[in-house]
């Protein structure tokens, strides 16, 4: 198998896998995350020794222009799916924050019930 066919098969299981939406589910996420890392770093090895390669046939011309179009809808899905993973971090800080200013309030001695003793 040639390596633009290779790159092709690649490129087309990572868009049909990108097309999916983000899991909500954590453990599925992080699934989804590491299969998606596992794609990007197949195709990188590949698309090096691509880059070397200089007989091109009209074949494999096609099929390029294919993996260009599949490619931008592919960067579009994983800025989308970036977006919503920075919105759920931010959303976690927000809530840690509030949790710990909330435990703050009521972990530390209070005031009521003490007298000060003050002479004059």
């Amino acid at each position: 198998m040639s390596l633009v066919k290779e790159l092709y098969f690649l490129t087309k299981g990572l868009y049909d896998h990108v097309s999916q939406p983000l899991p909500e589910d954590i453990e599925e996420r992080e699934q989804y995350i590491e299969k998606v890392d596992e794609y990007l770093k197949k195709r990188m090895a590949i698309l090096e020794k691509v880059s070397t390669e200089h007989q091109w046939s009209d074949a494999e011309i096609k099929l390029g222009r294919e993996l260009v179009k599949m490619n931008e809808v592919i960067k579009e899905q994983l800025e989308k799916s970036k977006g919503q993973i920075l919105l759920d971090l931010d959303e976690l800080k927000k809530k840690k924050a509030y949790n710990h200013q909330y435990e703050k309030n009521y972990g530390g001695p209070t005031v009521d019930g003490v007298f000060f003793d003050k002479k004059n």
